[in-house]
């Protein structure tokens, strides 16, 4: 994940705002429960070799160690790539489905 985006999550979701410890317990409270998100992800590698080569680190980083550890659920995550050497077409395309995305949340 870009180094900007990680510490904008490092100041954001915080204990007492995202999450709180329980005392004298492993586990803790998620305080974002009841919420859901659906992440766009843009990148150079094609999605299925993200996806059965690299096993998606940074799609399970984003969703279970930040969302869900929030309580954040459902995660859907929908990635776009590779993007440096797409068409102008194919560019309008994803916009258009993020668009929708954007419409149904």
């Amino acid at each position: 994940m870009p180094a900007l985006l990680k510490g904008f999550i490092d100041r954001l979701f915080l204990p007492g705002f995202a999450f709180k410890y329980r005392e004298g317990s492993l586990f803790w409270d998620r305080l974002l429960s009841g919420r859901s998100a659906h992440l766009l992800v843009t990148m150079d590698t094609p999605p299925w070799y993200f996806r059965w080569v690299y096993r998606m680190p940074g799609h399970n980083q984003m969703k279970r160690t930040i969302l869900e550890f929030s309580g954040i659920k459902p995660v859907a995550i929908s990635s776009f790539g590779p993007i440096k050497d797409s068409s102008q077409e194919k560019r309008e395309k994803w916009l258009a489905k993020a668009n929708a995305y954007g419409r149904h949340a």
